[in-house]
């Protein structure tokens, strides 16, 4: 299973590097945010925020890790869908399923690059953060981190097969997407806290897992939270992950069968 998935990211890998302008645009493309951050921390570095005080008070960091959750949520909503598209594009979906690799594997595979592209963007930006803000190393307790990392890589690679198994069958709109990407911007707290939102908001907020992974990774990196410290937050992402997973599995291999009995794998 591993020596597939590494041939599947190793060919993702030539690809990328194969059209080398537009591999440098996105190599470059790390280095703009962390600009803006520069210029963020200039006009706003030294004010200090009371309803933010439990995540350190300082409101860039605040926002900083709040717009690095997101945009990995975003991106890895869409990794399925469009590495599911690019290869019925491209006319390679077909044979790769014709290959002695396990449904799961390939399903995971095709998206492995930009799952760990965007894994490394957010690492650069978090550790670019520290640097531009001048943060104290001592507030990160980097086990709970990567604990709220991982149990929300995992929720969001159910919800991308969820996304991809509509683009197998109707080839075009994703609701899922759309609707997480969207509630997440405005519920999840990236710009602002939860508690500013009407009550009624606010539980329609905790359904969402963007919001108790913001919430779990702002409280590890910027206040040295301990596991005990969210535990609830670990709990809710735990729950997803275990439930959605396997349903996320069995709709899109419920989806894949669609598509072959239909002959319409190749169409786009």
């Amino acid at each position: 299973m591993l020596r597939d998935l590494w041939i599947l990211l190793w060919k993702d890998m030539r690809v990328a590097r194969s059209y080398r302008f537009a591999f440098i645009l996105q190599t470059g493309s790390l280095v703009a945010p962390l600009i803006v951050l520069v210029f963020l921390e200039r006009s706003l570095g030294d004010v200090s925020v009371p309803s933010i005080s439990e995540y350190g008070g300082n409101y860039v960091s605040f926002m900083l890790l709040g717009v690095v959750i997101t945009t990995f949520s975003a991106t890895s909503l869409n990794a399925f869908s469009r590495s599911l598209r690019s290869a019925q594009v491209t006319g390679t979906l077909e044979v790769l399923l014709f290959t002695k690799a396990r449904l799961p594997v390939l399903i995971v595979g095709l998206s492995l690059y930009p799952f760990v592209r965007e894994s490394l963007r957010m690492l650069v930006y978090i550790a670019g953060g520290f640097v531009v803000l001048g943060l104290a190393v001592d507030t990160v307790n980097v086990l709970p981190a990567i604990t709220v990392f991982f149990l929300f890589l995992i929720v969001m690679l159910s919800m991308g097969l969820m996304a991809a198994s509509f683009t197998l069958v109707f080839k075009q709109g994703d609701p899922i997407t759309l609707l997480l990407v969207t509630g997440s911007g405005f519920l999840s707290g990236v710009v602002y806290p939860v508690d500013v939102l009407p009550f009624w908001l606010q539980r329609i907020a905790q359904a969402l897992p963007q919001t108790h992974a913001i919430e779990a990774m702002r409280l590890s990196v910027l206040s040295n939270a301990s596991f005990s410290d969210i535990g609830t937050q670990l709990i809710v992402l735990g729950v997803f992950a275990i439930l959605m997973f396997p349903l996320a599995l069995l709709g899109f291999s419920a989806a894949m069968d669609q598509a072959r009995s239909e002959g319409s794998l190749a169409h786009f």
